[in-house]
């Protein structure tokens, strides 16, 4: 048995795993999923936004015990921070829809854009189903785009702009990568737009133990699009060759 930790994306919560999990579970592991500050039901950090502080908040659900920690999208920002900061506590890095580079001025930009949207009660999250979900999920799993719809829907305005300012100061996350011992796990919907696939080449690159799986048929959500493929990839990181 090994243990997990499941970091989910923007703006959603802990129960985006929740179907990768079941499967994890079933296989014997421990699984732990966290919802970030701000999401699901924890409250969003005082001070200035950093990510920074929800790395210090998921810290101690890991009770000083390694675990395969895994980040999607934003958490993984959170993870690249949790490898940086306490790296004995990484048996192995499971990257899924992320990427190790910092932000470029116009990514900043859209992002300041967004958070002054959700503060002033703006439609913040207009386009963002297009992005977040590939084509073929758009078309063919109306369910998986509900659950997104839904999950734009409940997030609050100041969880919003505070989590998009602190995505946006972030660093660049590759001298982390190229550090690591353990093993690193790429994984990337054939169809994310948002992380394509020259950012995956990127982390490849930076990282000397790094595996990359592109899955197709998925975009920048696959836990959410096709659970069971991204559970069989994390799984390969419990029972290495």
């Amino acid at each position: 048995m090994v243990r997990y930790l499941l970091l989910h994306a923007f703006p959603f919560d802990a129960g985006m795993w929740d179907d990768v999990a079941a499967v994890l579970r079933e296989a014997g592991h421990e699984v732990i999923a966290a919802d970030l500050p701000g999401f699901g039901a924890t409250a969003l950090p005082a001070g200035e936004p950093d990510l920074d502080r929800l790395i210090d908040d998921v810290l101690p659900r890991l009770d000083d015990e390694p675990a395969i920690v895994v980040g999607c999208s934003m958490g993984g920002y959170v993870a690249f921070g949790i490898a940086r900061d306490r790296p004995d506590l990484v048996t192995a890095l499971a990257l899924v829809d992320t990427k190790a580079t910092d932000d470029a001025s116009a990514a900043r930009a859209k992002r300041e854009r967004i958070a002054a949207l959700a503060e002033s009660g703006g439609d913040w999250s207009a386009g963002m189903v297009e992005g977040l979900l590939g084509a073929t999920s758009r078309s063919g799993r109306p369910d998986v785009v509900r659950r997104v719809e839904d999950s734009l829907a409940r997030a609050s305005g100041a969880s919003v702009a505070w989590a998009q300012r602190a995505m946006a100061a972030r660093p660049d996350s590759r001298e982390v990568l190229s550090s690591l011992t353990v093993p690193v796990l790429v994984v990337v919907g054939d169809e994310d737009t948002m992380s394509p696939l020259p950012e995956q080449d990127l982390m490849i690159d930076a990282a000397p133990h790094a595996q990359l799986i592109v899955i197709p048929e998925a975009g920048h959500l696959t836990p959410l699009e096709v659970p069971a493929e991204v559970a069989a990839a994390l799984l390969t990181l419990a029972n290495p060759r």
